[in-house]
């Protein structure tokens, strides 16, 4: 594909440069002259030569984290229309390429598959900006349970390990009916961590998006358009389920 060609040939041009700048010679040490005022002595060019190279290698760097940048942003906000189809609740299907009530476009953040600590069972787990959706990886996929909102979720270590030692990850959430935690095992510890990191950073993006959107404001649903979700609100718009049927796998833990 020509774009992808175009892609290999940006990531090669930091490489090559930097190459060139590894070859070329430092500038050399200039004579000091204060002690002669009057003479003229054309200076070597090296240091200026050193330098061009050094802002042509930062030029490429730069312009191959934008297009990085531009394609992790496409890929996260495509990615949730891919999977509307599994996204269902009776016979309705929510529809997470609609923007936010509070964060603007819905963004992919992070994406991979997760077990069930003590049952094993594979979850799909997709963080965006606002929710955070669990899919069955087997059984035809589809909902495991109603969308989390990322606002509302914490994490939380283990009595017996430090958080960077085991590769669980804890997220709890404080409400409803006195709090639920929800423990999943990663492939490994490093994937854990990256995954702990990514949600704690996404509440409190989500947080402060909120606080800044509504203030004081106990309106903190999540919307998906015609239906809506109101997993912050204690029900589920659309369906007549009330959170306590909606939530299901309440047997968090497991």
């Amino acid at each position: 594909m020509p774009h992808m060609r175009v892609y290999l040939r940006l990531t090669r041009y930091p490489l090559f440069i930097r190459q060139i700048l590894q070859y070329t010679d430092p500038p050399t040490p200039t004579p000091d002259l204060s002690m002669v005022p009057r003479l003229t002595l054309s200076l070597p060019t090296e240091h200026a030569e050193r330098e061009s190279i050094a802002n042509s290698l930062a030029c490429a760097e730069r312009i191959l984290e934008e297009v990085n940048e531009t394609i992790r942003d496409r890929e996260g906000r495509e990615r949730p229309g891919e999977v509307s189809e599994e996204l269902r609740i009776g016979k309705d299907r929510l529809d997470p390429t609609l923007p936010t009530h509070h964060l603007g476009p819905r963004r992919l953040l992070k994406e991979g598959v997760l077990a069930k600590a003590k049952s094993g069972r594979k979850l799909r787990v997709l963080l965006c900006s606002d929710i955070l959706l669990l899919l069955n990886e087997s059984e035809g996929g589809g909902l495991y349970r109603v969308p989390l909102p990322v606002h509302e979720l914490e994490i939380h270590t283990s009595r017996r390990h430090a958080r960077s030692e085991d590769a669980y990850i804890r997220i709890h959430r404080a409400y409803p009916r006195g709090g639920e935690t929800l423990v999943l095992r990663a492939p490994g510890i490093r994937e854990a961590r990256a995954w702990t990191e990514a949600i704690i950073s996404a509440a409190a993006k989500a947080k402060e998006g909120i606080r800044v959107a509504v203030g004081d404001s106990q309106d903190t649903k999540v919307g998906f358009g015609p239906t809506i979700v109101g997993v912050g609100m204690g029900h589920v718009a659309g369906t007549g389920i009330p959170r306590a049927t909606a939530d299901v796998g309440n047997g968090y833990s497991g």
